[in-house]
């Protein structure tokens, strides 16, 4: 079961988001048929947007669209809400890429030459977006998205392993933020943190997110709460239905008389819809 967790750490001057999600991944290897590399860096960006995903509220959402320009992956497009749920694809989900130590090369997969945008809808007249350079590492790329575009200094770890069996073996990352009163204590602790734990997978591989907090932070934290997290997506035969009628009256005729049925598949999820030729016919009808 996928769980991530909100904390408050160093006397409340920090706040922590820290989440365990390789089921997550683990559905999306599935319904994506994705290769190591893909899976890497689209499962980091599960867990990006599953940590910022909880810091909205009510129906806010948030989508992230990184575009490395000369990545193998091309598009990684992942949404995400408050309630934990996420969903997402890359464009060629058959990449697999790794470094000289036998890891995953997230440069080569994503790129170095791109954007990062995330979008962000809180339910008001208009969505929020901001944009970044990317540079192929995304907790380093995520860590300067939130001191630039949101002025919260913050440091980012992802982790991810991935097993013989080209199942996701671990996947999680945590986000620890500066609050206003920060002493130069708590900085001067948190930077010692840095030096010390440079590598989230060591942490992942052998502790719970409890221990992990406990390693980091000793006695020194508050778990102000605790949700499940998992792969949703919200597609559905009725919006497909709604999205057929865009295609107009002639064009719906022709998949009739040509195909007599028609396959709609969704990006996010890789779930498949069928419309035959009677349900074509009804769609046909309701055009006026």
């Amino acid at each position: 079961m996928d769980i991530l967790k909100k904390a408050l750490v160093l006397n409340k001057e920090a706040r922590v988001y820290i989440v365990s999600n390789k089921d997550t991944v683990n559905e999306a290897i599935n319904r994506h048929n994705l290769w190591p590399g893909a899976t890497s860096v689209l499962g980091k960006t599960f867990s990006i947007a599953q940590m910022m995903g909880s810091m909205l509220k009510g129906r806010e959402a948030l989508t992230i669209k990184i575009n490395g320009g000369n990545g193998q992956v091309g598009n990684i497009i992942v949404d995400a809400n408050s309630k934990g749920e996420v969903r997402g694809y890359v464009d060629n989900p058959h990449v697999s890429i790794v470094n000289n130590s036998g890891g995953m090369n997230d440069y080569y997969a994503i790129g170095t030459q791109g954007m990062i945008d995330v979008i962000k809808d809180l339910k008001l007249k208009e969505l929020f977006t901001s944009s970044i350079e990317c540079t192929g590492d995304l907790a380093s790329d995520f860590t300067y998205y939130f001191f630039e575009s949101e002025q919260t200094p913050s440091v980012v770890y992802l982790g991810m392993l991935i097993d013989v069996d080209n199942t996701c073996k671990l996947s999680g990352g945590l986000i620890i933020q500066l609050l206003p009163n920060a002493s130069e204590k708590t900085i001067c602790y948190l930077e010692d943190i840095i030096k010390q734990y440079p590598s989230f997978n060591d942490l992942l591989e052998n502790n719970n997110l409890e221990q992990i907090l406990t390693l980091l932070f000793k006695d020194d934290y508050e778990v102000v709460e605790t949700r499940k997290v998992s792969f949703k997506c919200s597609c559905s035969k009725d919006n497909f239905s709604k999205a057929l009628l865009t295609l107009g009256k002639k064009d719906l005729e022709e998949i009739v008389n040509e195909d007599h049925h028609i396959e709609a598949v969704c990006h996010y999820c890789g779930e498949k819809y069928n419309f035959d030729e009677e349900e074509l016919n009804e769609i046909i009808k309701s055009i006026k």
